[in-house]
């Protein structure tokens, strides 16, 4: 978790200075709803939040996640965690929740735990 405090962290920085410069059917009654953390769908494509991605984070966190002036954020599971660090900020990334919608946070995060790809 240290890791990817730091590595959005970075990125969080790197983006303030950028800105300063066929299944099968079930019955629903009987199927419980999935966690939330599973229930997260991005309205961007893979490609556009790669964009996003490159846009918000690379700077700091290198274009594949493996760290730069951030730590690499390769490897990091859990998307409620990444989605946090990305909205509120802290250790040194400024917080995203201003910046970027809901649905931007949210693809984000899906792309940083390598869940959207």
């Amino acid at each position: 978790m240290g890791r990817l405090i730091m590595v959005l962290t970075v990125a969080a920085v790197l983006a303030a200075g950028a800105v300063a410069c066929g299944g099968s059917s079930t019955d629903a009654s009987t199927t419980a709803p999935a966690p939330a953390e599973t229930q997260v769908v991005p309205t961007e494509t893979a490609g556009e939040v790669a964009a996003l991605f490159a846009d918000n984070c690379a700077g700091c966190h290198g274009a594949d996640g493996g760290g730069g002036s951030g730590p690499d954020i390769r490897g990091e599971d859990s998307l409620d965690r990444v989605k946090a660090q990305i909205e509120s900020g802290g250790g040194g990334m400024p917080a995203f929740s201003g910046q970027l919608p809901p649905a931007q946070v949210d693809a984000l995060a899906q792309y940083v735990t390598g869940e959207l790809r």
